[in-house]
């Protein structure tokens, strides 16, 4: 499995590292209540409304250099438009690798 990175914030920062923490801080604060909501409307089997929380999360799965997450991301809110969550379980994994990695930033 890929492994989340930093490099997107170090070229959107070009470096400077104040201002590549803001945007950090802006995911670590943005990034639990995003997995709330999607937590949430899956267990009110609010499908259509999951698929938004993951296009929230998959933004997030993009800015940490997953590209092939990203991918697993984008297909898994297409599903859930369409009443399907088949990807459920591989979503999710990625998204607890992000949380881990967030919680060690």
């Amino acid at each position: 499995m890929e492994q989340p990175n930093l490099d997107y914030f170090e070229k959107l920062s070009s470096n400077n590292l104040n201002f590549m923490q803001k945007l950090i801080d802006v995911v670590k604060f943005e990034f639990p209540s995003d997995l709330k909501e999607y937590h949430n409307f899956i267990q009110e089997n609010q499908l259509k409304n999951a698929s938004e929380a993951v296009h929230k999360l998959k933004n997030k799965i993009g800015a940490f250099g997953m590209e092939k997450s990203y991918v697993i991301a984008q297909e898994y809110e297409y599903e859930l438009r369409e009443g399907n969550k088949d990807l459920q379980v591989e979503f999710e994994a990625v998204i607890d690798q992000i949380k881990r990695f967030i919680d060690q930033l």
